[in-house]
């Protein structure tokens, strides 16, 4: 009887254990299924922060310069929104020392300094600085768009002949200031190198090698004749002011500035302007082809970031409005210092007027 209660209490604790082996393990299984959930979530989040973070395969696409789907070539970011600002205009307009028409006179004549006329007739860098001033003074004081009844135009007046003569093409470049400098010193060393000195050659500038040739001499003319003491008395002027620095700047009269720079900056406006319509155009390119991609793609997450971008590019293109405003401003400036200046005039001469 004993043996048998004991056999019993054995099968009861055998039962109990294993029922207690078995809500273990159904709790163990309860814990890897959440382990392996929370796992599979954890993988999820992370694809999401992959998605969400990593760059879309757009953006070096528009970034750099290509083509479209459509066939439609678009401009890099780099060359369109260039930090520095890269419109060949703008070396005219902006910057601390931006290139007036001074600079520009002493740049060419500093290009020429060791031509063999100059050698020739003893003229020294210093002196062809003030030589070809002071014929820019008298031919255009100092207007880019100056333009004579006979044709001639520019800083220095040149005839379209002369131009041509020169191997200057009519294809806009004798517009630019430089090209205009340029063409107008090479044509007064021709001139010196054919006579030997500086005044037959200012005569031959103005009245043809021709005319210096027959007459042995200046001409008998009488415009020829005061061309050349005018220009005569502004070298002695800018030689004056040079201080034996071929590189000097500030040496044009105050008035003659103020029509130089405003010359200068409503030219290089100009230019700047039409490239700048261009480098718009070229945005509105870009802008396009963000558009078709937003309007083509099935991915929120290439959508959102089609959008971002699509506000960036409107952003780059707002600098290039407030550039032109600020050009525009540059431009305002100058008209109003030439106004003030032409009023100061005036008033100096009804000032004489009165007084006398």
């Amino acid at each position: 009887m004993g043996d048998f209660k004991r056999i019993a209490l054995e099968v009861l604790g055998l039962r109990e254990e294993a029922a207690k082996t078995k809500e273990a393990q159904a709790r163990n299984e309860e814990r890897l299924r959440q382990v392996e959930a929370r796992t599979d979530q954890l993988a999820a989040a992370q694809d999401t922060l992959d998605l969400l973070t990593e760059t879309s395969r757009f953006v070096p696409d528009l970034e750099g310069a290509g083509v479209s789907g459509g066939g439609d070539a678009f401009t890099g970011a780099a060359e369109i929104y260039a930090i520095e600002d890269n419109n060949p205009y703008a070396a005219r307009i902006m910057g601390d020392a931006p290139v007036t028409i001074e600079k520009m006179i002493s740049d060419t004549a500093k290009k020429y300094a060791g031509h063999p006329a100059l050698a020739k007739a003893g003229i020294n860098p210093v002196e062809f600085r003030c030589w070809l001033q002071a014929l820019v003074k008298q031919e255009s004081n100092f207007s880019i768009g100056a333009r004579s009844h006979v044709g001639a135009f520019g800083l220095t007046q040149i005839m379209p002949g002369t131009f041509t003569e020169l191997g200057i093409p009519d294809d806009g470049s004798r517009q630019d200031p430089r090209v205009q400098l340029d063409g107008g010193a090479r044509y007064l060393l021709k001139g010196l190198g054919m006579f030997g000195s500086m005044p037959l050659a200012l005569a031959a500038y103005n009245a043809g090698p021709g005319a210096v040739s027959r007459h042995n001499g200046i001409p008998p003319y009488k415009e020829t004749q005061n061309y050349v003491v005018k220009i005569t008395g502004y070298y002695n002027r800018y030689a004056a002011r040079m201080d034996g620095n071929a590189e000097a700047v500030g040496t044009l009269d105050p008035r003659d500035m103020v029509i130089a720079e405003a010359s200068n900056l409503s030219d290089a406006a100009m230019g700047y302007a039409a490239v700048s319509m261009n480098t718009m155009h070229g945005s509105m390119t870009r802008l396009w082809q963000i558009l078709l991609q937003v309007e083509a793609t099935g991915s929120v997450k290439t959508a959102m970031d089609l959008n971002t971008y699509t506000r960036a590019e409107v952003a780059r293109m707002a600098v290039i409005l407030a550039r032109l405003q600020a050009v525009q401003r540059k431009v305002e400036a100058a008209r109003i210092a030439l106004l003030l200046e032409a009023y100061a005039r005036d008033e100096d001469y009804l000032r004489v007027r009165l007084d006398g």
